[in-house]
C-alpha cells in the first residue's frame, strides 16, 4: 500500500537541477536549429517537459522544429465541390518533408557528432553529462479545412520513416492542460505525475511492459475526468477517484469511444488502433492494486 504521503512526493514535478539540465538541452539545440534554418521554422517545446506533466525517470525533451513554408492539408470532411475547389488554391511543394528531416538530421550530426541517431518519427540527440535527452521532430504545419479555403485549426504533421502519416496539435494540447490544471486547483498535473510514477514502479517491478502506457495517453486519460473527481478529498482519495473513473469509463465502449486527447482535436481512441480501452483498463487495475 502506498501512503498519501508518499503519493504526494511523487506528484512533485522536476528538481530544480534536472530542470536546469533540460533547459539548457533546449537552449543549445534550439541556437543550432535556428543558426541554421532561421525564420523559416518555428521552434518549440511538445511533450511531458513542456506541460509540466514529466517526472525524473522521463526528464527528457521534445523539440518540434516546424518548417513554414509547406503544410499538409486535412480535407476530408469537403464535399467533393469543395475539395475540387481546393485543389485549385494549393499546389504541391517543391521541398518534400523527407529533404527537410534530413536535413534536420544533418545539422544536427554536423554539431553534436556521435550523439545524434535517426528514429521513425524523430532525429534524438543523446543525453551526457550535462545533457539530457532529446527528441528533435522535424515537421510541417497541419491544416484542417472547413470550407476549400478556411482553416478550423492549425497543428503539426509528419511522415515517419516507414511512411505513417502523424498529426497533432500540441500548443492546443498545452493550452487545454494548463486550463485543466487551473480548473482543479493545480490536481490535474499532479495526479498525472503521480500515475507516471506508479507507471514507473510497475515497470521497474516488471509488473508491466514498458510499453504498456505512454505519457501521452495517460495524460490524455486523466484529461477528460470531470473537475469535481479533483476536489474536496485527501490527495490518495483524489488519485483514487479519479483512477476509479476512468476504470467505469472503460468498462462502457461507448462512453471510452468519447474520449478526446488533451487537444480536444482528435478523439483518444477512435479512427485510430495504437491505443484500446481494454489496454487502459489493464494498466488502472495494476495502478489500484499498486496504490491499495
Amino acid at each position: 500500500m502506498i501512503t498519501d504521503q508518499q503519493l504526494q512526493n511523487w506528484s512533485s514535478p522536476l528538481s530544480e537541477t534536472e530542470n536546469a539540465r533540460c533547459s539548457a538541452t533546449v537552449a543549445l539545440i534550439t541556437k543550432v536549429l535556428k543558426d541554421k534554418f532561421g525564420s523559416k521554422v518555428d521552434i518549440f517545446l511538445q511533450g511531458s517537459y513542456k506541460n509540466s506533466t514529466n517526472v525524473k525517470q522521463d526528464s527528457d525533451v521534445d523539440i518540434v522544429i516546424c518548417y513554414q513554408d509547406a503544410f499538409f492539408p486535412e480535407i476530408s470532411s469537403l464535399s467533393p465541390q469543395d475539395k475540387a475547389l481546393h485543389k485549385t488554391y494549393y499546389s504541391d511543394s517543391e521541398y518534400t518533408f523527407t529533404q527537410f528531416k534530413d536535413e534536420v538530421e544533418q545539422v544536427l550530426k554536423a554539431n553534436f557528432s556521435g550523439s545524434v541517431e535517426r528514429k521513425n518519427k524523430c532525429v534524438r540527440v543523446i543525453k551526457n553529462s550535462y545533457r539530457v535527452n532529446a527528441d528533435v521532430i522535424a515537421c510541417f504545419v497541419h491544416k484542417r479545412f472547413s470550407t476549400a479555403t478556411t482553416v478550423e485549426a492549425e497543428g503539426i504533421e509528419l511522415v515517419s520513416d516507414d511512411g505513417n502519416r502523424v498529426k497533432s496539435f500540441p500548443k492546443q494540447h498545452y493550452e487545454n492542460g494548463v486550463e485543466k490544471n487551473k480548473n482543479t486547483d493545480q490536481v490535474y498535473k499532479s495526479i498525472v505525475r503521480t500515475i507516471k510514477k506508479c507507471r514507473n514502479h510497475l515497470i521497474d517491478n516488471n509488473h508491466i511492459d514498458d510499453k504498456a502506457m505512454s505519457s501521452f495517453f495517460l495524460e490524455c486519460l486523466v484529461w477528460n475526468i470531470p473537475h469535481t473527481h479533483f476536489k474536496n478529498y485527501s490527495f490518495k482519495e483524489k488519485v483514487n477517484n479519479v483512477i476509479k473513473k476512468l476504470y467505469e469509463d472503460m468498462s462502457i465502449v461507448e462512453t471510452a469511444q468519447e474520449y478526446a486527447e488533451v487537444s480536444d482535436l482528435l478523439w483518444l481512441f477512435k479512427g485510430q488502433n495504437v491505443r484500446t480501452h481494454e489496454q487502459a483498463k489493464t494498466f488502472l487495475e495494476k495502478v489500484y492494486a499498486l496504490i491499495n
